[in-house]
């Protein structure tokens, strides 16, 4: 649907160019500075259309190689802060892990130390409680 109205415009376009053409074909004299030239006023108007359309693609153009070029420049600053924050990433993971690491070793101690002393607690009494009933006994 939309190449038919862009054909549709393009043809009207066209004519309405083709309308102006007839209406201008007077010949009219144009001065560059160095040399005067007499050519129909369409065509000055043609090459003057044609000029600005050259210029505006030519900045469009230079615009649009100055935007890409800086958007290239911004991929590698993106890559290179995701490379420190990655490095930065695996230096506080280690950090973690290691007090991690510490922590587990505290840990152990410790369960180490409660069960000896579990271990001397059941010792104690057990050996309360059969010193107490060997007295009784006695």
């Amino acid at each position: 649907m939309k190449k038919q109205w862009a054909t549709i415009l393009a043809i009207i376009l066209i004519l309405l160019i083709s309308l102006f053409a007839v209406m201008n074909v007077e010949v009219v004299p144009v001065n560059f500075g160095f040399t005067l030239v007499s050519w129909p006023l369409i065509m000055i108007i043609l090459g003057s259309l044609f000029i600005g359309a050259l210029v505006t693609v030519l900045i469009a153009t230079s615009t649009a190689f100055k935007t890409k070029k800086q958007m290239k420049h911004y991929e590698v600053e993106i890559s290179n802060a995701e490379e420190i924050k990655q490095k930065e990433l695996e230096q506080q993971k280690m950090k973690y892990e290691e007090k991690i690491a510490q922590k587990n070793e505290e840990i152990e101690i410790k369960i180490t130390k409660i069960n000896s002393l579990e271990k001397e607690l059941i010792d104690r009494m057990t050996h309360t409680t059969y010193s107490d009933s060997f007295l009784e006994g006695k």
